[in-house]
């Protein structure tokens, strides 16, 4: 029993330590745009990219898109109260619209 609960709780650490983690499907018009997250590239649109869940509440998650002749964009995602921490706070679908330069 007492071997049981050590292995319940374990599982349960890792569950709550490891965060969950949430597809998103990048569209953008025009396509092929170029999407970075935290300073890295993370795809070209069309794409999918799967978003893991910050540490603590009232994480910010922040897209930075571009495409030769066209405006860089930002697109935000915020947690706004402790429960957003329980649901998934970025989209399963974004599209974002570039406007020329």
């Amino acid at each position: 029993m007492k071997n049981t609960i050590l292995v319940l709780s374990a599982a349960a650490a890792v569950t709550l330590l490891g965060g969950c983690a949430s597809t998103t499907h990048f569209t953008s018009e025009p396509t092929g745009a170029t999407v970075s997250y935290e300073g890295k590239t993370i795809g070209v649109t069309p794409f999918d990219y799967v978003t893991h869940d910050r540490w603590g509440w009232f994480s910010n998650y922040v897209f930075t898109v571009t495409k030769d002749g066209y405006k860089e964009k930002q697109v935000k995602f915020h947690e706004s109260h402790i429960t957003d921490a329980a649901e998934e706070v970025v989209p399963k679908s974004v599209n974002v619209v570039l406007d020329k330069n």
